[in-house]
């Protein structure tokens, strides 16, 4: 996958247009069409321009790693219950699948 192809998905997956990307970032609009159509490849600056403003790593937009969580202590923790086995990883699974049920209700309910 090209960093062009994981710049669209990213902000795909955030609901963003390139316009409010653009914005966000503050990276040309047609430098990011240009970045996400693979004609030209961004430099060091934008890429963290757009890591941060789809709050996810630029070693994810770079292709190094598959997770695109930017939080650490999430991620280590998320680490931790990988690793868990039983009752308790599935106990922690039901409470994420509730709390995100919750969090996007309270979303469209606020919009």
């Amino acid at each position: 996958m090209t960093i062009g192809e994981r710049i669209r998905l990213a902000r795909q997956s955030k609901n963003l247009s390139q316009t409010e990307l653009s914005q966000l970032s503050g990276v040309a609009y047609k430098s990011l069409s240009r970045y996400e159509l693979g004609f030209t490849i961004p430099p060091a600056d934008a890429i963290k321009a757009i890591a941060d403003a789809l709050n996810i790593t630029t070693d994810y937009l770079l292709g190094n790693e598959v997770v695109k969580i930017k939080d650490k202590e999430l991620f280590k923790k998320f680490e931790v219950i990988q690793e868990m086995k039983g009752d308790m990883k599935n106990m922690i699974y039901n409470f994420l699948d509730l709390a995100i049920r919750d969090y996007k209700a309270k979303q469209v309910f606020t919009q």
